[in-house]
């Protein structure tokens, strides 16, 4: 071989492997080598926040029917999507809504039957129907068969038997709660007949939560609900403890799920918060019925009788907590909710239990990127600034044209066909519930706080040593991280990343290792969870 032959082969060789090289930067989102002049990201492991119960979901209303009438095919489709850490999102949580029985007594006030809910139990004389609520008991065995952690039994409305107008939501007449006084024990031992039932067929519920927006009138609500004021709430709360107590059932109750951040401030911190001397007034906390609907984390927290009673927990709905009014309430509003926590008790978990985009811009399905980002900016300033310890999205499968679902079906009645719609928030919450687990702590991250661009929090799991990062930029520009940790048990220094991408092109893609000491280039519109090996 002449020596222009070898030459000219030598250049071509060098060509391919310099592009092999680019292509698989690129591919994989690596720099060449490490860029000084990329964004630095210092995570200290040593520094812990809150633990984490879990992320999660409801499957309230809409999984009864289809639970019940989709075939096994496309049911377990839609519980791999939503429970298995393989084949979907893995969620760690799973919200089981006890129905008040409107199915029987309400369909011309709740006149959609995804809305509507069977009861176990149809009267104060009548034995227990196990068989009731099929579809979503087939979705809570889903769930405990592929790994989920966590369950919450939620009610909306006492049984409609219990109630003063007989229906699963109020009338003005009824005053400050529909649930009648003389059912308060009652409605005790329905809910620990419940949680004994389930734990009996190796299903047993974490949390029992009583109680959902007490705030709200519910006057014919299209779907089951009640009011209660403070003093309602505690007699409940009260009740149900020394039902569980005396009979040995370990179920933590779970309150007072309030409608909105804003409902839980101390009147100092809310005139603070809204610059003017007002007190929260929303809802009933306006005066249209006897007594207080509003301070939650005052009356539940600085109640010890109480406090002790739910756990040293509040848990409240994070509705309206990103803008209303026009005025930017992401961080400020979160601030506040963290100040008041700390007025009582530093120690105190506060849950994000349930949330989806309401108002002006919930109408309308969005499959798209845009809510998934909105959501999971939403969801990062719940983690660092509110320090929530779980986070839990509202319907897991929707059949509206709205922002509240993380699956959507066409399908209304048996017969239609059984569509399984993803949209890009469904995979956006798999970056955080897939790797950050129950146990796990949120650790400290700086240098990626930016809510118009790049956002990061990171998560220590020590059973598993397992760290992972999760990065949501909301820019349309790609951004250059350099990723630095700190103190990781026995000083391993050689750590690699595994990165999964969430974007326009990807759900949840895993993509190759690279090494601490290279450059990582986050994709613009994308969530990235990083996760060290």
């Amino acid at each position: 071989m002449n020596k222009r032959l070898k030459l000219t082969l030598a250049l071509s060789l060098s060509v391919l492997l310099l592009g092999s090289t680019v292509s698989y930067a690129k591919e994989n989102n690596l720099a060449d080598a490490k860029n000084s002049s990329a964004q630095e990201i210092n995570i200290d492991v040593e520094s812990k926040y809150q633990e984490i119960d879990g992320f999660g979901a409801s499957g309230a209303w809409s999984m009864d029917p289809v639970g019940s009438e989709w075939s096994e095919e496309n049911k377990n489709r839609v519980a791999d999507l939503l429970f298995s850490q393989d084949k979907g999102i893995g969620l760690s949580m799973w919200r089981f809504n006890i129905g008040a029985g409107s199915e029987m007594t309400d369909k011309d006030i709740i006149t959609d039957r995804f809305r509507r809910a069977e009861g176990f139990k149809s009267g104060e004389n009548e034995d227990y129907d196990w068989s009731k609520q099929a579809g979503q008991q087939w979705f809570l065995q889903a769930a405990n068969e592929r790994g989920v952690e966590e369950f919450i039994a939620f009610v909306n409305s006492p049984p409609v038997w219990m109630t003063k107008n007989g229906h699963g939501q109020p009338d003005p007449s009824v005053g400050s709660t529909n649930l009648d006084e003389e059912h308060i024990d009652d409605f005790a031992i329905f809910l620990a007949d419940v949680l004994e039932h389930f734990e009996q067929e190796q299903l047993p519920f974490n949390y029992i939560s009583p109680i959902n927006e007490p705030t709200w009138d519910w006057n014919y609500a299209g779907q089951e609900g009640n009011r209660y004021n403070v003093e309602d709430m505690k007699e409940v709360i009260t009740a149900l403890h020394n039902e569980l107590e005396n009979r040995g059932i370990e179920t933590e109750i779970d309150a007072p799920e309030a409608v909105e951040y804003t409902s839980l401030l101390d009147d100092d911190i809310y005139a603070a918060f809204t610059g003017s001397d007002s007190r929260y007034s929303s809802g009933n906390a306006s005066g249209a019925y006897p007594g207080k609907y509003r301070e939650y984390i005052k009356e539940f927290l600085g109640d010890n009788d109480i406090k002790e009673m739910i756990g040293n927990k509040v848990s409240a709905h994070a509705y309206w907590s990103d803008h209303y009014s026009g005025k930017d309430r992401l961080i400020p509003l979160r601030e506040s909710v963290r100040e008041n926590m700390d007025r009582y008790d530093e120690n105190a978990k506060i849950w994000m239990s349930e949330y989806c985009i309401l108002g002006d811009h919930g109408h309308g399905r969005d499959l798209s990127m845009e809510t998934a980002l909105d959501v999971a900016r939403l969801i990062h300033y719940d983690m660092v600034e509110t320090q929530a310890s779980a986070w839990q999205w509202w319907l897991a499968l929707s059949p509206y044209d709205y922002k509240d679902g993380l699956i959507y079906t066409d399908y209304a009645e048996q017969g239609d066909e059984e569509s399984i719609i993803e949209s890009k928030l469904l995979w956006a919450l798999g970056n955080y519930s897939r790797f950050v687990r129950p146990g796990a702590h949120r650790v400290d991250l700086q240098g990626a706080n930016d809510k118009d661009g790049l956002m990061g929090s990171a998560y220590y799991q020590e059973d598993d040593d397992q760290l992972s990062i999760v990065l949501v930029n909301h820019s349309d520009e790609t951004k250059s991280v350099n990723v630095n940790v700190d103190n990781l048990p026995g000083n391993k220094e050689a750590i690699q990343f595994k990165p999964y991408v969430t974007s326009e092109n990807y759900d949840l893609e895993q993509k190759n290792l690279f090494p601490q000491h290279k450059t990582f280039n986050v994709p613009s519109n994308s969530i990235v969870t990083l996760v060290a090996q």
